[in-house]
């Protein structure tokens, strides 16, 4: 077998997103295999309320399985049975549940059959809970639940790999507890593998040679689609930067809805307007191996720095803006930033009605931790200092300290440029254009379509 696409999810976008893949590979002439894991998954939507679920249509997730596997049938690709697991397996499973640790240092470095199936779980949990250092005692239940739910992904994904022995595997994300496995055991047994992932838009889906959350990885996807992009790079990377201000920026248009145009903190005096905005915690956390911060170990750090930097300077003054987003992140998480003070520090909390763009053109400096807010900053010609890591790092579009006494030297320097703007632009024409159209799946619909219906255009 040349190509085996597995998938573990039974939303319909899931499915469509792979059996877009599978119906490529065939149609390319590729001997195409498809196998659905049957799993209980704590993030599927097996998992949620049966109302939340009608939004997805009338069928039940097993029969948009099912359909899915006899459209994929008809284009000549292999379905595969789910493979059974022996009873010893299932009680090694369950060993490996019950032994679990329940540190939340030691739950990441917890192996199943030397796979990284805790870092997966410890993933999964900051992603579910919305909480950047979750308690592992106050969520038990779950992590259990995703411990074997990668066992048992790991498992039987090992099982079908060695029974068909395909030449390449191609699964979701390859980050979260329920996928994982399969990445694991395609790892081991030595199969090449690709990750899918939703586009830039709805209507596209993307292929990754490595891991889609990798930062280094990503910054070279970044640089290769600019190299190989037409004519009209130049002017989409600048509608990219136009459309966030209009509408699709900081935050969304749901979350700035209460923002008012022009808004800014108050009048300005002469000290130094350095402007902070704040990213997710929890959404760093749950991608810790793939990111490699240069200077602080997180964004906490980060910030408890500057402002005990600030607070001994006269020159200087610090604005925290927190995203606005935070109120959906948990309670611990909500706390942390709402307690933030200092001298020379002023916090705008997530529903305040400042302006998050005129706050941008009010700063003399912009500092972020590797939110996108850095990098549309320097596009709007302002000197953006860079304090994690991110997509956008050696770009040429922000500045990047390698230690803190040079964040300190940058922001201290009342003579520090904007970038040019033009380094941005392959940041923004990436994020507008990402990913391979659709052909075999409708987005609108959430559907397949089946050979018979299929008009080649």
């Amino acid at each position: 077998m040349d190509v085996l696409v597995i998938q573990s999810y039974a939303f319909p976008d899931y499915l469509g997103i792979a059996g877009e893949i599978a119906i490529n590979a065939a149609v390319a002439g590729k001997k195409t295999g498809f196998c659905f894991i049957y799993v209980d998954n704590p993030h599927d939507r097996r998992s949620i309320s049966k109302r939340e679920s009608q939004r997805f249509g009338k069928r039940s997730w097993k029969q948009n399985v099912w359909k899915v596997e006899s459209i994929l049938r008809s284009y000549g690709i292999t379905t595969l049975s789910d493979e059974l697991l022996s009873e010893k397996t299932r009680l090694t499973i369950q060993d490996y549940v019950e032994n679990a640790p329940h540190s939340l240092k030691e739950l990441k470095a917890y192996k199943y059959n030397n796979a990284d199936l805790g870092l997966a779980t410890v993933s999964s949990l900051i992603s579910e809970t919305l909480c950047s250092n979750p308690d592992p005692d106050q969520h038990y239940p779950l992590i259990e639940r995703l411990l074997r739910c990668s066992a048992i992904v790991y498992e039987k994904a090992r099982k079908v790999i060695i029974k068909y022995n395909p030449h390449k595997i191609i699964a979701l994300n390859g980050r979260s507890a329920p996928v994982k496995g399969i990445f694991e055991a395609a790892k081991q047994l030595d199969v090449e593998v690709q990750y899918s992932e939703r586009g830039a838009t709805y209507d596209r889906y993307e292929l990754f040679d490595q891991p889609p959350h990798d930062m280094a990885y990503l910054r070279e996807k970044i640089k290769t689609y600019w190299q190989q992009a037409g004519m009209d790079r130049e002017e989409l990377g600048h509608t990219f930067y136009k459309n966030r201000r209009q509408g699709e920026g900081i935050g969304s248009t749901h979350f700035t809805s209460k923002q008012q145009q022009g808004v800014v903190p108050g009048r300005r005096s002469n000290q130094r307007q350095i402007v902070y905005y704040s990213s997710s915690d929890d959404e760093y956390a749950a991608i810790s191996d793939l990111v490699k911060h240069p200077i602080f170990k997180n964004q906490r750090e980060a910030v408890e720095s500057l402002i005990t930097w600030v607070s001994n300077r006269m020159d200087c003054y610090l604005t925290i803006r927190i995203h606005p987003h935070l109120h959906r992140k948990s309670l611990e998480d909500r706390n942390w930033w709402n307690s933030l003070n200092g001298k020379n520090v002023q916090v705008i909390p997530p529903h305040s009605m400042v302006d998050s763009y005129a706050l941008m053109d009010w700063a003399d400096v912009v500092v972020t931790y590797g939110s996108t807010t850095g990098v549309e900053a320097a596009y709007w010609g302002k000197p953006s200092v860079l304090l994690g890591d991110s997509e956008y790092s050696e770009l040429g579009c922000v500045y990047q300290p390698r230690s803190e006494a040079e964040v300190y030297s940058l922001l201290e320097n009342d003579t520090i440029a904007p970038l040019p703007q033009e380094t941005c632009l392959p940041y923004g024409y990436y994020y507008l254009c990402y990913g391979i159209t659709y052909k075999y799946y409708d987005p609108d619909t959430l559907r397949l379509i089946s050979k018979e219906n299929f008009k080649d255009s």
